[in-house]
Order: structure tokens, then C-alpha cells, then sequence
């Protein structure tokens, strides 16, 4: 008896040295970012954001319930990011980072069980060895590069928080599994929390979807040859497969068929088509996603892909055939179906954006952040399986180390690439010079640092290769107009408010401009325009109260509007005069 408790305490402590060992270790390689600024969609989701200016408002179970399909989780975890630390970012870095760390220590618990599962000790693994396997693959989930973008940036944190609430769920899964006698309530109880473990991730990131298909693969995996599970599977085989084939036909078609089936309110004439997604989506998996795991050099926020347009190109025949073959093999070869599973883990957990909802962007390196766990626990246990042929374990453990704190420096070299907008689009722009997006927010980032001149040379230069981009126009006519180029910043304004008609702030600059000029009636035109696609602008209520009141001799309607615009905007600048102008024209 106390031969077990002692082996029980060494096991609780082995455990918990190597937790506290993976959490110095991602607070080391993660460290150097916690100061940098909000970067990318960051700034318009969260410091540009109205809502997040009272949070309060968000932090509530019934926002929750209201917006439950919208992210509403993700949503109320920057609400609170915004009450406790308002728009600083080093607290939105910290929650990011503590969650990823989280997660890290999710996943070395859930792999020791797998390995275990799987009858690791039976080919002759002990103890130690699967557990500083599954230390090691937990590691290198936390410290590899490509999970840079998960990390530092903040809008990527749906991955990060739907990836914990997707551990916790198949960790509760895999401690049923291990249970040797379980009652129908305890079993009830126990897929009850599953299921709300799993619906409070969804809210977060849909990708909490595939965990039913885990699971079931985790199972039938894990089983023996001779388990009823298998047997049944054995003897419906070509009713199942034929039923399987009929639902994936369907939703094929209807895929291929309906540009905006599970893509809800996105805009589908944005993207490349649904059709070339899909056909794209094999080529981006094999040829980058799987290359940046095991080479994570040339990591890129806005990497240059290739679209496929046919079945019979060669960048679709070829990774579909490298996926067949790695999981056929993965089936023939090895003597546990463990392998297979991890590699259908990558598969799967990356399906739903890389196959049938169809995003803006062809690939991102955040979308591989879970699954990218199947390929560093197969990655871990080569490792282990030719090291330990020597007989002993240290040139295991010295590989596996050196391998850490490799991936870990690239990390940090990684994190510091996002420690502004220009070192980030810099590098953008340096991997991807063809693509359109880094050229404008590498103008965008000189704009930002002050440097007009670069600003304006990286935008014209992006108008050559796409002169119809709102953004561009607009900064660009912006940065005409500081530099007193009033007839180009008009053309520019005015082709912005073209491309972009339901957008209020060129018609407002071009009022602005008009007004200046002294052509009355067109300003107040433009302005017009502008406050009914934003009635909230005070700035514009107020440019009309000086237009009619003043100049087109309108005083009632003028001071209608100087009225509105002090009712949005109390504390503007000019509010005193607004005030004083509106009492003395009061009667009597």
C-alpha cells in the first residue's frame, strides 16, 4: 500500500514539475511581446470599437444569449479586457498568453492518457517515457512560431479560448474512457458537461463543432480488434460507407452550388469562389501548413498562395494524394491506429476552414493553432522511437531540448516582428511583394510613424495594382489634404465615396473641402449625405450648422443642426460657443 501512495506522490509531483516547467517555459519565449501595440484588425475590432467604450453594457448573460452565434464570448472576453485595463494592451496580452499556456498544460495531460490509451507501455514505453513525450509535444505547441499569430494577436484569441473549452471537453472524454465501471447517470453527467463545455466554446469559435468526430475517432481508435464498436463497424461497413458518401455528396453539391451556404452574412464576392477555396485548400494544408510546422521559417501574416482553379491541376492531384497516402500508411504500417488518429486530429480539427466555410484568405497560420498538436505529438514520438534505439533516453530528452529552445528563439525573433505596424507589414510586404493588402498597410503603418512621403509612395504604388481599394483612396486623399494637394486629395475622395457609397467619411472630407472653398451648396450637400449614412457625427451636425446658418442663410435650420450636434457631443471643443450662439438666438 505504501509502495503505491509513493508511486502516486512521485507521479503527482513528476506532473506537477513538468506543469510549472511549461508554464516558465511560455512566459520565457512569449515574454518580449507584452508591450506591443494592437496591430491588424485589432485596432478597428477593439480600440475603434463604440461598444468597448462601456463595456458593462457586454458584460452580461443576456449579451451572451443575444449574440450566442456571433462570437458572443469572444466579444465579452475583450469587454473585460476593456473594464479591467481599458485600452492598454499588455492586459489583453496577458489573458491571450495565459490561455495559450493553458492550453499547453491541457494538452500534455491530454496526450499522456492518448499515449496510454493507445498501449504505448505494451511496445515497450514506460512511464517515463510517455510522459516526457507528451511533455515535449505539449511543449512544442506552446513555444512553435507559427503560433506567434495566435498569440500576440488579439483578434486571434477565438482560437486560443475555443481551443481550451475543446481540450476540456475530450480531457472529460478521455477520464470516461478510463473509467473501469460507469453507471447510466454517471455516463449521462459526464456527456452533459461535454456538451456544455463544448456549446460555451462555440460561441467562441465554431471550430468546437468537430469535437463530436474526435471523439468518436478517439474511440473506435482506441479500441481492441475484437470490441463490439469494431465488430459492428465490420459488419455494416458498405451500409455506413454507403451512407457516409450519400451525406458528403450532398453537402458537396450544396457547397459548390451555394456561394454563401455556412458563410452566413460574409460577402462571397469578396473571396475567390467557393469552388476554388475548396480546390486551393489541399495545396495550402500539404505545401504550407504542414511545411511551416516542420520548417516554421518565412512565416508570414498574409502569405502569396496560389489559387486553384481545376481538379486536374497538379496543386490539387498532389497533396490530395499526399493526404491519401500519409493516412493509408498510417493505417498499414504502424501497429496502433495512434498515428492515424493524430494525423486525422490535424485533418479534421482544420477542416472547417480549410474545406466548407469559405474565408476572405486562402491560408492563415493561425487557423493550424490545435491542430497543429497532431503533428508535434507525431513529430515527438519519431523523435522518441529512433533516439531511444540507442538503449538509454538522454539523447531523447538532449534532441528534444535542443529542439525547444530552437523553436523557442524563432518565436522570439517571430514576436518581435509584431512589435509595431511597420516591422510587421515590413516583413509582410518583404515575403509577399505581389500581394496587394501588405503594400496598403505598409503605407498605412509610414502614415502612422509620421512618414507622409513613404505613406504616399507605397499607395500609389498600391493603386497601380489595384486602383479600385477604398482604403486607398481615401488615406491617400487624406494625406493630400495635410499636404495642402487639395485638388488630388478631392479625387481622391471622390473616388473613394464611389467605390465605397454607403461609407460616410468621404462625403464628409469632401464637404470639408468644399467648405473651405467656399462652394456653400455643394459642402452642405456632402454633408448632408454624409449624416444619413452616420446621424451620430457631431462633427459634420455642426459643419452644417455653420453652412446653413452662416453662409447659405438658413439660421433655423442652422441652429437645428448646431443643436444636434451639441445633444451627440457635449465636450466638443466649440461646444461653448454652440452654447452661447444657441442662447442668444433664442426669442425674447
Amino acid at each position: 500500500m505504501r509502495t503505491e501512495n509513493s508511486k502516486f506522490s512521485q507521479a503527482l509531483l513528476s506532473q506537477l514539475g513538468y506543469c510549472l516547467l511549461i508554464s516558465l517555459l511560455g512566459v520565457l519565449f512569449f515574454s518580449n511581446h507584452l508591450n506591443n501595440p494592437f496591430q491588424f484588425d485589432s485596432v478597428a475590432y477593439i480600440v475603434n470599437n463604440a461598444n468597448l467604450k462601456n463595456p458593462e453594457t457586454l458584460l452580461s448573460f443576456e449579451f451572451w444569449k443575444k449574440e450566442f452565434l456571433a462570437r458572443g464570448l469572444l466579444r465579452i472576453s475583450l469587454a473585460l479586457n476593456a473594464y479591467l485595463d481599458d485600452f492598454r494592451p499588455f492586459g489583453y496580452h496577458i489573458f491571450n498568453l495565459a490561455f495559450h499556456i493553458l492550453n499547453a498544460l491541457l494538452l500534455f495531460f491530454v496526450l499522456e492518457k492518448s499515449l496510454r490509451r493507445f498501449g504505448m507501455e505494451a511496445v515497450g514505453w514506460g512511464s517515463k517515457r510517455i510522459r516526457s513525450v507528451s511533455f515535449f509535444s505539449a511543449v512544442f505547441f506552446l513555444c512553435h512560431p507559427i503560433q506567434t499569430e495566435s498569440v500576440i494577436y488579439i483578434m486571434s484569441r477565438s482560437e486560443v479560448i475555443a481551443s481550451t473549452f475543446y481540450l476540456a471537453g475530450f480531457l472529460l472524454f478521455q477520464q470516461l474512457l478510463e473509467r473501469s465501471s460507469t453507471s447510466h447517470l454517471q455516463y449521462g453527467l459526464y456527456f452533459l458537461s461535454i456538451f456544455l463545455i463544448a456549446l460555451v466554446g462555440f460561441s467562441v469559435k465554431q471550430i468546437v463543432a468537430t469535437l463530436p468526430a474526435i471523439m468518436i475517432l478517439y474511440y473506435l481508435c482506441s479500441c481492441p480488434d475484437h470490441s463490439p464498436a469494431l465488430q459492428f463497424l465490420k459488419k455494416w461497413r458498405w451500409a455506413i460507407t454507403g451512407i457516409i458518401a450519400g451525406v458528403a455528396g450532398f453537402l458537396f453539391y450544396k457547397l459548390l452550388t451555394d456561394e454563401t451556404f455556412l458563410i452566413g452574412p460574409s460577402r462571397p464576392e469578396e473571396m475567390v469562389g467557393r469552388a476554388k477555396y475548396m480546390l486551393s485548400q489541399p495545396s495550402v494544408i500539404v505545401f504550407y501548413y504542414l511545411k511551416m510546422l516542420l520548417f516554421p521559417m518565412n512565416l508570414n501574416i498574409d502569405p502569396d498562395i496560389a489559387v486553384v482553379t481545376s481538379f486536374l491541376s497538379w496543386n490539387f492531384l498532389l497533396p490530395m494524394f499526399c493526404i491519401a497516402f500519409l493516412l493509408l500508411c498510417s493505417l498499414k504500417v504502424f501497429k496502433t491506429r495512434f498515428v492515424f488518429f493524430f494525423l486525422c486530429w490535424f485533418f479534421i480539427i482544420l477542416s472547417p476552414s480549410s474545406s466548407i466555410v469559405t474565408l476572405h484568405d486562402l491560408a492563415a497560420e493561425h487557423r493550424t493553432y490545435l491542430a497543429s498538436a497532431g503533428i508535434f505529438i507525431l513529430f515527438a514520438c519519431g523523435v522518441a522511437e529512433v533516439t531511444c534505439r540507442w538503449g538509454e533516453t538522454r539523447p531523447l530528452n538532449i534532441t528534444l531540448i535542443f529542439c525547444v529552445f530552437a523553436l523557442g528563439i524563432m518565436t522570439m525573433k517571430r514576436n518581435a516582428v509584431w512589435q509595431s505596424e511597420l516591422s510587421l507589414w515590413q516583413d509582410t510586404h518583404q515575403k509577399s511583394p505581389h500581394k496587394l493588402r501588405p503594400l496598403i498597410n505598409l503605407a498605412r503603418a509610414h502614415s502612422l510613424e509620421g512618414n507622409s512621403e513613404k505613406a504616399i509612395q507605397y499607395y500609389q504604388e498600391s493603386l497601380v495594382k489595384g486602383p479600385g481599394v477604398f482604403a486607398t483612396n481615401y488615406n491617400l486623399g487624406a494625406l493630400y489634404l495635410e499636404k495642402g494637394l487639395v485638388t488630388d486629395a478631392l479625387r481622391h475622395f471622390q473616388l473613394a465615396s464611389r467605390i465605397e457609397p454607403e461609407i460616410p467619411e468621404p462625403f464628409a472630407k469632401l464637404g470639408e473641402i468644399y467648405l473651405s472653398q467656399k462652394n456653400f451648396k455643394l459642402a452642405d450637400s456632402y454633408f448632408k449625405r454624409a449624416v444619413e449614412l452616420n446621424p451620430r457625427s457631431s462633427k459634420v451636425f455642426k459643419n452644417l450648422g455653420v453652412v446653413n446658418f452662416y453662409h447659405l442663410n438658413r439660421p433655423k435650420q442652422g441652429l437645428a443642426y448646431f443643436t444636434r450636434s451639441l445633444n451627440l457631443d457635449p465636450g466638443q471643443p466649440e461646444a461653448d460657443k454652440i452654447r452661447e450662439l444657441l442662447a442668444q438666438s433664442k426669442p425674447g
